[in-house]
């Protein structure tokens, strides 16, 4: 099986960039308790997942065994809780940068995305399907539509880079919508049958109660590979974002509050090297 680095490759700038009558009635309570009362009333919190393999005109190269990691999770984490889509990425940039149909993104509490990454100095960017198509971070508002979503796990390279000091400018804007917590990678992650259980195991851990930071350094732990892993958040105090980086779960993450704009003071991480 071939073996590559998830590289994003910038092939039109000519830049290697290491990374791929009624009533009316009125709801009573706080946003997270309302938020709670929609998940328990959905059998569980609402997932899905956008994943691509191939690429137009062979633009990136393919992830191989991108299907399995990503059907793997549905299918571990559908067990406990709600899919409401799998896509693949063709077309896909309007529906992640806040198109009004909200059956995508923003009508989920975590997304799952598996494609090319990279962290570039203005802003982290995802390959979709279409011929040069990148979603940058900057342009991205999640967490204050639908649902929100709150836990965004992305597979993917570099996109949650910190060694330039770049992570705020990245990622303020997306975070200020209430997004609660980001899980990636500051370097590198491996694209090869070693690493295709990721998101099975992902999906167990948190099921099983793991922090939402260390079910993803669980996860993307590999025999074969030197795997870089990230976790991402962002508060009103260095305390409050350390404790929502840290004790944030699948079964608990509605009881930190969001927060947005003007509340969003401080960022935070937790990195590993060459799990």
């Amino acid at each position: 099986m071939t073996q590559a680095s998830w590289n994003l490759i910038s092939r039109f700038l000519g830049l290697s960039l290491f990374a791929v009558a009624g009533c009316t009635v009125e709801a009573v309570g706080s946003p997270e308790e309302l938020e709670e009362e929609a998940r328990a009333s959905v059998g569980g919190a609402r997932f899905g997942t956008y994943c691509q393999v191939l690429f137009e005109n062979d633009w990136q190269d393919e992830v191989i065994d991108g299907w399995d990691r990503c059907s793997a999770f549905n299918d571990e984490l559908d067990d406990t809780d709600t899919k409401v889509f799998y896509w693949n990425l063709q077309g896909a940039k309007p529906f992640w940068e806040g198109a009004s149909d909200q059956v995508y993104v923003e009508d989920v509490n975590l997304m799952f995305t598996n494609t090319h990454g990279g962290g570039w100095t203005n802003s982290a960017v995802y390959a979709m399907w279409d011929d040069g198509d990148l979603v940058h971070s900057t342009d991205l508002r999640w967490g204050n539509e639908g649902h929100g979503l709150s836990i965004f796990a992305s597979y993917a390279c570099e996109t949650l880079k910190y060694s330039d000091d770049r992570t705020w400018h990245r990622w303020n804007a997306a975070m200020k919508g209430g997004l609660r917590i980001i899980l990636g990678s500051h370097d590198e992650v491996w694209n090869s049958d070693t690493t295709d259980e990721i998101g099975e195991d992902f999906a167990d851990n948190i099921q099983g109660g793991q922090s939402l930071r260390n079910a993803w350094k669980d996860a993307l732990s590999d025999w074969n590979h030197d795997q870089d892993v990230t976790a991402v958040s962002f508060g009103n105090s260095l305390a409050d974002c350390e404790s929502r980086r840290d004790g944030m779960t699948w079964q608990n993450y509605t009881s930190y509050p969001r927060r947005r704009d003007g509340d969003v003071t401080h960022w935070c991480y937790v990195a590993w090297e060459n799990l």
